[in-house]
């Protein structure tokens, strides 16, 4: 799994070339996935997969979307304005409840758990209708195993999340989180 905040220059990337998605939407629904695990970790320990509902193709798609949509409405223009020099009322604008803005959460949540496909050996993606761990990655035994599609694909979310957070916008923050 790419670090969290290295699920973003997926959202980006799909914000620029989805025409109308939501770019609030697609960035909470892109890392939401991740909020499972310390809850996991916390119920249940190591002992058991950290990856799991938000984490299946059916559980990012319906809960995952859910949430990733009540973060966005209620939460992401509050933190966003609070962190970053951004107008509170632009975000909320960006942050309105919609068909749209549904579909863009749906659309975060599924590309992170296909970016995590890609590195690692165990994917639940069918669960609950397939043990976690029975459902082995096509693409990890491709790119060297487990480590090696690890380091590839970190390495291909750091330089994607280099290159967009070096370029020069007016209104940095704003493009980069709001637009």
């Amino acid at each position: 799994m790419p670090i969290t905040p290295f699920h973003y220059p997926i959202a980006y990337i799909l914000y620029k070339l989805g025409g109308k998605l939501s770019l609030p939407a697609l960035i909470v629904g892109s890392m939401l996935p991740d909020l499972e695990i310390p809850f996991m970790v916390l119920l249940f320990g190591t002992t058991v997969p950290t990856h799991l509902l938000l984490h299946s193709l059916l559980g990012s798609l319906t809960i995952g979307t859910l949430l990733a949509s009540a973060i966005t409405v209620f939460i992401y223009p509050k933190l966003t304005s609070a962190i970053f020099p951004i107008d509170k009322i632009k975000v909320k604008e960006k942050s309105c409840f919609s068909i749209n803005l549904l579909f863009s959460c749906a659309i975060g949540c599924l590309s992170h758990v296909l970016l995590d496909v890609t590195n690692h050996s165990y994917n639940p993606v069918f669960w609950p209708f397939l043990a976690p761990t029975e459902t082995p990655s096509p693409i990890v035994p491709f790119l060297g195993g487990a480590i090696t599609a690890s380091l590839l694909v970190h390495s291909l979310m750091i330089v994607l999340f280099i290159g967009l957070f070096t370029r020069k916008y007016e209104n940095f923050w704003e493009h980069m989180l709001v637009e």
